[in-house]
């Protein structure tokens, strides 16, 4: 005993005690290992501490902590204590550092370069609260003589001591990161709000906010995925699309002394499917809420995750979410301002420019019959003048519609009724909507807009070349399909007449792409029917 210096303990209770007041103010291994030396030292002559904190989800030893170490040992940053692997640790990790024991053979002393102050044999102490492991303490004093039981013993009481003010700081450690990394992360959240609308915010912001996200947090790859969908409507985990990713560069928390034991110690890690990584060992995902996608962080390293990093991710799939629900409010806002403004414009040219060409259309009606028996060529241009009015006031309705069609939560029927009150307010043809008594199926969007697109060349044809004093307007339907009739009691046309201008080509192209059947039967003098017939959902071929 005295060749290492040892001191026998008089009042072992006043240096628990003293001990115990230090660690109280400890908030992490290495101030651990500055509150307990002076007071080992004085106790029992010991000059050297060091001790590694566990980490048992990560399987690893993550921190470390050292006091009056000796030159050997504390170059470079201490690299020989975060670097290699040494028998302490291995039968701490196999479970078989229950106490205090004597390391005769330390593999780090023995490897060390430089001056070691004769530092030949620790003593290991492992580290436990509330049975968990927590790391282990090494105490050293110059010399080759082994602790004896009687000082293993003491030494044992003072790691339970260390073991609960380790404890408490690694808690007080985890809040306090926890905290600082959802306050940067409420920070980003401001940032992203209301910047891009959701069709962009799932790509090109997604891969910004991501890069974000690796970069603050010091995660090698983050990425956003898609799964497949089955024929059943379930998820089909074998085929995954992935949406957006960004590699970052692993720093901080993850990079510092963290390194797991041999491939021979410990449990292997689980198996670990690789998508954003070829080399994937350990991955934590979460649903991205109000949305088909998830988030997933992945690394290369064994039990890299813990409970911090998935309330992490989670708190940034909630805030990106929260940003996608902004950015589609937003889009909404801004689609209701563009359809105010539209209908606005609407209204205003069927107000001014609409009435005042029909204005000019009953003008050119009254020169027209007072020119009776005037020139050939005269009446002539006067004619052709009232074509052009007439073909400008018809692309004005036309205009007119195409402003007000934006809104497409409107139903087929109340789209029929606008274009139908809206040439009732002008001069010619009556034209008539005629519904059934019971409320017919709404078909799909597409389908609503070719059905309306051919009764917007069914009605200007009509209106053009028919010279008809009504316009009837009939929809039904049954189980499958969608009826729309409309028919005038113009001059009618031939049979080799149908078929030949671009709007009716048009007309039946379009009911064809969605599987449905177009027929267009006139008669000379007894006018014109075009029927239609198109199942609700209109598969296209």
């Amino acid at each position: 005993m005295e060749k290492r210096g040892f001191r026998e303990v008089v009042n072992h209770l006043a240096v628990f005690r003293d001990i115990a007041e230090a660690l109280n103010h400890a908030n992490d291994v290495s101030g651990a290992m500055e509150a307990i030396l002076p007071r080992l030292g004085s106790a029992l002559g010991l000059q050297t501490a060091w001790a590694f904190r566990y980490d048992e989800d990560r399987r690893s030893f993550v921190e470390v902590g050292a006091s009056g170490l000796p030159p050997a040992l504390d170059c470079c940053g201490q690299e020989p204590l975060r670097t290699g692997w040494c028998e302490c640790q291995s039968q701490f990790v196999r479970g078989e550092l229950d106490e205090a024991v004597n390391i005769v053979r330390c593999s780090r002393l023995k490897s060390a370069k430089g001056d070691t102050n004769d530092l030949r044999v620790h003593a290991s102490v492992p580290l436990r609260s509330k049975g968990k492991p927590l790391g282990i303490l090494n105490l050293a004093a110059p010399g080759s003589a082994v602790f004896t039981n009687e000082v293993l013993a003491f030494l044992q009481t003072v790691g339970q001591q260390v073991a609960v003010a380790v404890d408490r700081a690694r808690m007080f450690q985890l809040a306090r990161e926890k905290s600082e990394k959802l306050e940067g992360l409420a920070v980003m959240s401001a940032e992203w709000s209301g910047q891009l609308p959701p069709d962009r915010l799932l790509q090109q912001a997604l891969e910004a906010y991501v890069e974000a996200y690796v970069e603050a947090f010091g995660y090698a790859v983050c990425g956003v995925l898609r799964q497949g969908v089955r024929a059943d409507g379930g998820q089909d985990t074998d085929d995954v699309d992935v949406v957006a990713v960004a590699e970052g560069k692993v720093t901080g928390r993850l990079s510092a002394y963290v390194y797991s034991p041999p491939g021979d110690e410990g449990d292997s890690p689980e198996p670990c499917r690789s998508i954003l990584l070829s080399d994937a060992r350990s991955a934590i995902s979460t649903p991205l809420p109000t949305t088909m996608y998830e988030l997933r962080i992945e690394s290369s390293s064994p039990y890299a995750f813990d409970d911090l990093d998935a309330d992490l991710l989670q708190a940034f799939a909630w805030q990106l979410a929260a940003a996608y629900v902004g950015a589609q409010a937003h889009l909404q806002e801004m689609q209701h301002a563009h359809l105010v403004e539209r209908h606005r414009i609407a209204a205003e040219l069927h107000d001014s420019v609409s009435q005042r060409l029909f204005s000019a259309q009953l003008l050119l009606r009254t020169a027209t019959a007072q020119m009776a028996g005037a020139h050939v060529d005269a009446l002539a241009i006067v004619e052709r003048v009232g074509e052009l009015l007439a073909e400008s006031q018809q692309e004005m309705r036309d205009l007119i519609r195409a402003l007000r069609r934006i809104d497409e939560h409107t139903s087929l029927v109340e789209e029929l009724r606008t274009r139908v009150f809206t040439l009732s307010l002008q001069r010619g043809p009556r034209v008539e909507l005629r519904l059934p008594d019971t409320p017919i199926r709404e078909p799909a969007s597409h389908v609503r807009a070719a059905v309306l697109a051919i009764v917007d060349e069914a009605l200007h044809n009509a209106l053009k070349h028919a010279g008809a004093g009504s316009i009837v307007v009939r929809v039904n339907g049954d189980e499958t399909r969608l009826f729309v009739g409309v028919k005038d009691d113009g001059r009618g046309c031939a049979a080799s007449e149908i078929g030949a201008g671009l709007g009716t080509r048009s007309m039946f192209e379009r009911a064809a792409q969605l599987r449905g059947t177009l027929s267009i039967r006139g008669q000379a003098g007894a006018g014109t029917r075009i029927q239609l017939a198109i199942p609700y959902d209109g598969e296209k071929e």
